[in-house]
């Protein structure tokens, strides 16, 4: 009876080399093509977002929802995104105008956002509570918000009474809801242009020209070593979504306050 013949310690040794190097060659793909389905989970959560706002405008003869108190009814300030306590879906009590037509979906956490908070917890890392991210999206302040009290004078009474969706000048150019970092950026690249002076600490974005205020959040397909060079997913007035940059230099449609400013040109400056 013939013996089968075993390998050899070479050959066990090369075909484990061979496997290694297949593994090397593959888990870039496949960490990228994960990134990618988690880009795609939050660009969808951002669709369904502009689908709620939809239904509810055409609810409310056309009226946009008030920024201040979209997801909770006090206005969700501080640490409130974080805090597991204040989980709308155990405490329905505290939604806000468009609670209702969102509290059915699974689609107020972006998982590069979970994953981002939990790693750097910037402006929050002092807030006394466990960091158990409950929702990131923002709902752009000068859409029917109280934003406007943080525009000059010649702007204010335009931007107080733009509460319907008609009174929007390009639909598709303003950003409804964005996602926001949870640290700001002071010092851009180097530059020492200031994008943001603060995280999201509330459910509003407030952005204004010189970007001492609030910005869209770079955490998607930032390099690891630079947070700050990423791009945020956006859904528009028009209900679209793509992504946007915080600052020009970074490529898709940039600057926070043009792509959330709804009345049109000339873009104010001050």
């Amino acid at each position: 009876m013939a013996r089968r013949r075993a390998f050899t310690l070479i050959e066990l040794l090369v075909v484990i080399a061979i496997i290694a190097v297949l593994m090397a060659i593959l888990m870039p793909a496949l960490q990228k093509a994960r990134k990618q389905a988690r880009e795609i989970i939050c660009r969808n959560h951002l669709r369904q977002y502009g689908v709620a706002a939809r239904l509810y405008i055409d609810d409310s003869d056309g009226v946009m929802p008030y920024s201040f108190t979209w997801l909770y009814k006090d206005g969700g300030r501080g640490c409130r995104w974080h805090d597991a306590t204040k989980n709308l879906q155990a405490n329905p009590s505290l939604g806000g105008t468009l609670w209702p037509y969102l509290k059915a979906a699974d689609i107020h956490l972006c998982p590069d956002f979970d994953v981002m908070a939990r790693t750097i917890l910037g402006d929050h890392a002092n807030c006394g509570i466990p960091m158990e991210p409950q929702h990131g999206y923002v709902m752009n302040s000068y859409l029917h918000g109280d934003a406007w009290n943080y525009v000059p004078d010649p702007h204010k009474l335009a931007i107080r009474d733009t509460k319907r969706e008609s009174q929007v000048k390009n639909p598709s150019g303003v950003v409804f809801f964005s996602e926001e970092n949870t640290w700001s950026i002071p010092n851009f690249n180097g530059t020492g242009v200031r994008l943001s002076s603060v995280g999201i600490n509330d459910n509003n974005l407030r952005p204004v020209p010189n970007g001492t205020t609030d910005c869209f959040g770079t955490h998607h397909r930032a390099p690891v070593s630079k947070p700050d060079m990423g791009l945020s997913n956006a859904v528009f007035v028009d209900s679209h979504v793509e992504m946007v940059s915080a600052s020009n230099p970074l490529g898709p449609p940039g600057n926070t306050f043009i792509l959330c400013w709804p009345g049109g040109a000339p873009i104010p400056t001050w």
